[in-house]
């Protein structure tokens, strides 16, 4: 009788203890240390002139870099948004800088400005379809085009599973998440 309720007594401070734990995660300012937003003024002004969900870009930029504008994958792509130089060259050919070097990619605002135009280039292409922009963003657009014409997928968050790339499956379900916590912890600055 005695052991049965020390376990019981265990069980009910262990889940004590979890409540408190959630409750202290799920704390604004708390979180706000790991889901950090730096350069929230070129986020907002990017997304607002690209007609594109600042809390989106927020998403990407955690994913891609967790913020560092210095990143670089070992694939070769640069900086907040992870833009690889021969995307990032074409980019600024389109929105019409006279010069373009890899080196601008490391800039955060450049950087954001491609990622942006970018983003919302792939969302046009898609016929505004976000899901499907979000994972040309990560796999690239000759495959989800693929995916279309095959009907392997057709763009709908529903279902999400049947993409064929588990990495880009992993990323879209992560996008969708942060945007949604990005907004949740910074309502005042970001848009869904």
């Amino acid at each position: 009788m005695k052991f049965l309720a020390k376990t019981r007594g265990i069980r009910i401070r262990g889940l004590l203890l979890l409540l408190v734990v959630l409750v202290l995660l799920w704390h604004k300012p708390i979180l706000k240390i790991y889901f950090v937003l730096d350069y929230p003024d070129k986020i907002i002004a990017c997304s607002r002139e690209n007609g594109v969900s600042s809390a989106t870009i927020s998403a990407i930029v955690f994913t891609e870099s967790r913020f560092n504008p210095l990143a670089c994958s070992h694939k070769g792509a640069l900086g907040l948004m992870q833009i690889m130089p021969s995307t990032g060259e074409w980019v600024a050919r389109q929105i019409g800088w006279t010069h373009f070097s890899k080196q601008d990619l490391l800039n955060p605002s450049k950087n954001l400005e491609v990622g942006v135009w970018y983003l919302a280039y792939l969302k046009r292409n898609f016929k505004h379809n976000e899901y499907l922009a979000l994972a040309s963003y990560n796999a690239g657009s000759r495959y989800v085009t693929e995916w279309l014409q095959k009907g392997t997928w057709d763009g709908n968050k529903m279902k999400i599973e049947q993409i064929p790339f588990p990495e880009t499956k992993k990323y879209l379900i992560r996008i969708l998440f942060l945007r949604r916590m990005y907004h949740y912890l910074y309502p005042d600055l970001l848009t869904i």
